[in-house]
C-alpha cells in the first residue's frame, strides 16, 4: 500500500513515538505548520489504509502506527521489485548497476547477504 509524501511525514512522527499520540502532539512536532483539519484528514486516510490505529478516550483521539517502518519498507520494496523487475533480483541488480560491475566490497556484501538467507 503506497502512501503520499504528506502521509509519510505523519508516519515518520508516529514511528518515532513508542505509544499513541494526539493530534495536538503531532501539530507541535510539525511546528504548527499544518492545519489541524489537514493532520486529521491524513490520519483518517492512514487509518483507512490500515497504517494507523485510533483509540478514543473522552473527546481525545490517540493515534498509533500499527505497521512498523520496517514492515512498510519491506512491503514497498517487494511491490517495487514486482512492478519494475517482475520479482527478478538479476533484473534489479542489472538496472541498479547499469553497465558498471559491482566492486569487490559490494560483491562481498551481496554474497554475505545471500549466505545469511
Amino acid at each position: 500500500m503506497k502512501i503520499s509524501e504528506s502521509e509519510m511525514e505523519i508516519m515518520k512522527l508516529l514511528w518515532k513515538h513508542e505509544g499513541a499520540v494526539t493530534t495536538a502532539e503531532l501539530l507541535r512536532e510539525l511546528n504548527n505548520s499544518w492545519k489541524t483539519t489537514t493532520v486529521i484528514t491524513f490520519l483518517k486516510r492512514l487509518n483507512a489504509k490500515g497504517m494507523v490505529g485510533i483509540r478514543r478516550e473522552g473527546n481525545t483521539n490517540y493515534y498509533k502506527a500499527v505497521v512498523s517502518e520496517e514492515e512498510y519498507k519491506s512491503e514497498q520494496t517487494e511491490e517495487f521489485m514486482q512492478e519494475l523487475h517482475g520479482g527478478s533480483v538479476e533484473s534489479f541488480l542489472s538496472a541498479f548497476y547499469g553497465r558498471k560491475k559491482p566492486d569487490k566490497k559490494e560483491m562481498e556484501e551481496i554474497r554475505k547477504w545471500f549466505e545469511e538467507l
